[in-house]
């Protein structure tokens, strides 16, 4: 809603409650009211507006409006998106949500993603394990080097979200650190000589994650730049010199944002995420000539069968998408 003081021209429970008809002729306005009415956090509101618009985008270029949406259509956009098989899940959810807002307006409503979703046209398949190659991993640790001044920086506050980001990419490519493990990171958790990173799970034990020598200065970088900034709390990354904790989607945001700026990484076809950083770290471990046992360790795997199925995973990566790329890890 507007910041603005200026009272609403219509009364507050209509700007909450969309009619059928607002719905039909104004699907994107209609659901900002759906959405305000919810009361979602706002990197929620943000993701799901994305998503939102992203189907009326294609519902419009094939003209399907509101009435005529079926779980056919549904299936094609997802399948047209390309999107991972937790996506696809996630944007028939929504679709579905909306449908039951409007099944209250007029009863009978058939719902087109229910229909997806009982026809399990919303799974798809699940995506191949991605890695990064050597020469990609090369861009990315070029891009975490940092300037000798680059902790002076604290008073600007874009150089502090800068150093912030380029901490942030170092820990999931240096660490192979998950996003919530990244948000939950306290100061204890960073050794002095930044050699390894402690993990706390919330179920089971503590494990020290290497961190890889290239990331070690942007890490420390930042810690220098949040220290001179005198951030308060034990958190590591934080939103902003206050100390306001720094949410999961904005972290994600941050990574693939910058990944995305790589000009090394332009033309890759494969998603790039927090997740690729993290595969990306198994296979820097793996040509090192770390062993299953060693890396299912770095990268906190209860079940060790699971290091043993990376590893091949990443075999059969290399010979599937980079054939001509370091093929240690076959033998």
């Amino acid at each position: 809603m507007s910041d603005s003081p200026t009272p609403p021209a219509t009364p507050v429970p209509d700007l909450f409650q969309p009619t059928l008809q607002d719905w039909a002729d104004q699907p994107a306005q209609a659901f900002e009211h759906w959405l305000a009415a919810r009361g979602y956090r706002e990197s929620s509101a943000t993701v799901y507006r994305a998503m939102w618009r992203k189907w009326l985008r294609w519902a419009e270029s094939h003209q399907r409006a509101l009435a005529d949406w079926s779980a056919g259509d549904i299936a094609a956009f997802l399948d047209a998106s390309g999107l991972t098989k937790l996506h696809r899940y996630r944007y028939a959810r929504l679709i579905e949500r909306v449908f039951h807002q409007i099944e209250v307006l007029r009863m009978g409503t058939h719902n087109p993603a229910s229909a997806a979703v009982k026809q399990k046209l919303a799974e798809g398949e699940n995506d191949p394990t991605t890695f990064l190659s050597a020469a990609e991993r090369v861009a990315i640790e070029a891009s975490l080097e940092v300037g000798a001044r680059a902790s002076e920086a604290a008073a600007n506050a874009s150089a502090f979200k800068l150093a912030r980001d380029r901490a942030l990419v170092a820990v999931c490519h240096g660490a192979g650190l998950k996003v919530a493990q990244v948000q939950s990171l306290l100061l204890r958790h960073a050794g002095e000589a930044l050699e390894s990173i402690t993990v706390e799970p919330s179920r089971g034990p503590a494990y020290h994650a290497p961190l890889l020598v290239s990331a070690r200065p942007a890490l420390a970088a930042w810690l220098a730049v949040r220290g001179h900034a005198e951030v308060p709390g034990e958190r590591i990354f934080v939103a902003d010199a206050g100390g306001r904790v720094m949410h999961a989607a904005s972290i994600y945001r941050r990574v693939e944002a910058w990944l995305a700026a790589l000009p090394a990484l332009v033309h890759r076809s494969e998603r790039l995420s927090p997740q690729t950083l993290r595969n990306g770290y198994a296979a820097a471990l793996f040509d090192a000539g770390a062993a299953p046992a060693e890396v299912g360790y770095a990268l906190g795997l209860r079940d060790q069968t699971s290091a043993w199925r990376l590893r091949s995973a990443y075999a059969d990566w290399q010979a599937a998408a980079h054939p001509d790329a370091h093929a240690g890890t076959a033998s």
